[in-house]
C-alpha cells in the first residue's frame, strides 16, 4: 500500500474510533505527545472530523507525516502523524496534538487547505542536496539558540504556527528575518533531539520534530516584544517546547514554514531519541 493511500486508512479508522482495519506490524510502536500510548488510545478515542490535511511523503522512504485539524468530542485542535510503513505495515505511529490552553497559538479554524507552494516542484536550478537542506534548516535553530541573525530568509518568506501566520501580521508584524534580527527568540535556550524525518530535493521540503527549552528567566524576555507580565503564565514558566516543522526551501533560502508546537514539561522528550 502506498504512502498516501496508508495514511487516507488511517484517518479513516482515527474518526470512527476503531483501529482495527489497520495493518500494523507485530512491532508496532505508538507515543502521543512523547508518551507511548496502545494503538487505540488518545485522540483515537476522541477524534470526530478532519478539517485539514496536509500529507508529506517521503520519496526515499516508507514513511509519511501530515499536519491537520480535528474536531474532537468537545474541541477543535491542531494535530500531526507521522507513519512509518515495513512491508505494508505500519511499524510506528507518532502523533503530535494541539488542544486548548498547551500553546499561546492555536487556530484550528484558520486552516483548510495547505497552501499551494509546498506542492510545488522547483526547477532544478532551485534545488537543493538533502544535505544542503538539513543544514539551512540547522542554521535556523542554531540561530535561535545563539541568539543571531544568519538564516537564509527569502524575503517574502511567512510562517503559520497551529494554524495561524506568526510573521508579518499582529501588534508587531515583523518578517522571517526581522524576528530573528530582534532576537523574540532569547527565551528558548535550547533545540535538542534534532530529528530530520522528511526530505524531498523535489519539491525542496524538509521536515523534522524538535525539542526546545524555555528556562524561563526573565533576562531571557528582555528583548521579546511583549512585556513579561502580560504573557501567559504557561510561556514565561520552565517548559519545552515540543515542535513540529516543515520548510519550503527555494534557491537555497526558507520560502515558507509551517510548524506545529505545544508546551509541555521542561526536559521531555520525544518518546524517539
Amino acid at each position: 500500500m502506498k504512502q498516501k493511500e496508508m495514511m487516507d486508512l488511517y484517518l479513516e479508522q482515527l474518526v470512527t474510533n476503531n483501529p482495527s482495519k489497520l495493518p500494523v506490524a507485530d512491532h508496532l510502536k505508538v507515543t502521543e505527545n512523547g508518551y507511548p500510548v496502545q494503538l487505540g488510545q488518545g485522540l483515537f478515542e476522541t477524534a470526530r472530523e478532519i478539517t485539514y490535511r496536509h500529507y508529506l511523503p517521503d520519496p526515499h522512504s516508507d514513511q509519511i507525516a501530515m499536519f491537520g485539524a480535528v474536531k474532537e468530542t468537545m474541541r477543535p485542535a491542531n494535530f500531526l502523524v507521522r507513519l512509518k510503513l515495513e512491508k505494508d505495515k505500519i511499524s510506528e505511529i507518532e502523533t503530535v496534538i494541539v488542544r486548548e490552553g498547551t500553546a499561546s497559538i492555536m487556530r484550528p479554524d484558520l486552516v483548510t487547505v495547505p497552501k499551494p507552494i509546498y506542492a510545488t516542484v522547483l526547477d532544478p536550478g532551485e534545488r537543493s542536496s538533502r544535505k544542503q537542506m538539513i543544514a539551512i534548516a540547522e542554521s535556523y535553530f542554531n540561530c535561535i539558540e545563539d541568539n543571531t541573525a544568519n538564516v537564509p530568509f527569502h524575503p517574502e518568506s511567512n510562517r503559520t504556527a497551529n494554524g495561524q501566520q506568526t510573521t508579518n501580521s499582529g501588534p508587531v508584524p515583523l518578517s522571517c528575518l526581522g524576528q530573528f534580527e530582534k532576537k523574540i527568540f532569547a527565551y528558548i535556550t535550547k533545540v535538542r533531539n534534532r530529528r530530520y524525518l522528511i526530505v524531498d530535493e523535489e519539491k525542496g521540503l524538509v521536515f523534522g520534530i524538535f525539542m526546545m527549552d524555555v528556562p524561563g528567566k526573565k533576562e531571557h524576555f528582555d528583548l521579546f516584544p511583549i512585556p513579561m507580565d502580560k504573557l501567559p503564565v504557561h510561556m514565561v514558566t520552565p517548559h519545552t517546547i515540543y515542535l513540529a516543522e516543515l520548510f519550503k526551501i527555494v534557491g537555497g533560502q526558507i520560502r515558507e514554514i509551517e510548524a506545529l508546537m505545544f508546551n509541555t514539561t521542561l526536559g521531555a522528550n520525544s518518546g524517539w531519541m
